[in-house]
């Protein structure tokens, strides 16, 4: 009878043991993960101290899933900062122009002002509405281009021919800039399939940007590599090293970080924005003091 009593106890002491040190493992388990939600940048994990296969499974999930929360709150708190940043941009860029615009009005209105003068700062106001019209279009465009709702009309495009034209619009800003215009296209018509107004936009953009930093000097070349269209817009330009060359697609980088002109910041993401959604790819890379945009598509056989 006795070794039936002990035989029945001691499972029944083993039992107990185990149940006490898994209520209390739970326990503890429960109050780290609870002290681990709370805090979820803290690069904890939850530890299980006696040894169970099926618990243990059940902490490695729960802990791959902490480990995920904590990156996209990490995402999130880092991308919560861009948007202010962003937004804090966009302020200051609309509210630059709208300021000049309220400032030459006032003096429309001041009675000491001469009737030419008048002229003069209505021919400004218009000027500066026109800009705060690019820009707040520019804004659009963008939130259109990143959310997939720009419509692309594709269609069969000579972009030599594009190309051309751009550079007659922009002929006297170089004369003016005194920039040395280098130019290397292709003699005959080369066939790609785009969209003209996007297609114009990212030449008006690159050429711009080639404008407004150039020093002295612009190379434009147009490539072909089997069935690959390489245009290359190279120019020389100030202080600019590989770091920040990472950066010029960045929406809202500008080298100029005091942004006092009516420029978003967005020309160049926009452009990669339209190049990508035409099919096609843009790179940028530093070569000494020099800047090589080159933008590359698929060409037509006809």
């Amino acid at each position: 009878m006795e070794l039936i009593l002990i035989v029945l106890l001691v499972p029944s002491v083993y039992f107990s043991a185990r149940f006490f040190l898994l209520s209390k493992n739970i326990k503890k388990v429960t109050d780290d993960f609870k002290e681990i939600c709370e805090d979820r940048e803290s690069n904890r994990k939850l530890k299980f101290e006696s040894p169970d296969k099926n618990f243990e499974n059940l902490l490695k999930e729960m802990n791959n899933y902490l480990e995920e929360a904590q990156v996209d709150k990490i995402k999130f708190i880092r991308r919560e900062k861009e948007i202010r940043k962003e937004i804090e941009n966009m302020s200051h860029d609309l509210r630059t122009p709208l300021t000049s615009i309220r400032g030459y009005l006032e003096l429309v209105n001041d009675e000491i002002t001469t009737e030419e003068e008048k002229r003069e700062y209505i021919s400004i106001v218009q000027r500066r509405s026109k800009g705060l019209q690019n820009l707040i279009q520019t804004f659009y465009d963008f939130s259109r281009l990143e959310n997939n709702e720009y419509n692309m009309n594709i269609e069969v495009t000579d972009v030599n021919k594009e190309l051309r034209e751009q550079l007659l619009v922009f002929y006297n800003d170089f004369e003016n800039k005194g920039i040395d215009v280098e130019i290397n296209l292709d003699n005959n018509p080369v066939y790609i399939d785009l969209d003209k107004n996007a297609i114009e936009r990212v030449f008006i953009n690159l050429i711009q940007n080639v404008i407004k930093y150039s020093k002295t000097s612009f190379k434009l070349s147009l490539d072909k590599k089997d069935k690959e269209v390489v245009l290359s817009f190279t120019n020389d330009v100030y202080d600019l090293d590989k770091e920040e060359c990472k950066l010029l697609f960045n929406r809202f980088y500008m080298k100029d970080a005091s942004r006092n002109n009516q420029s978003s910041g967005l020309g160049l993401t926009i452009t990669k924005l339209l190049v990508e959604g035409m099919g096609g790819n843009i790179e940028v890379e530093i070569e000494g003091d020099w800047i090589k945009f080159q933008v590359k598509f698929t060409e037509l056989k006809m």
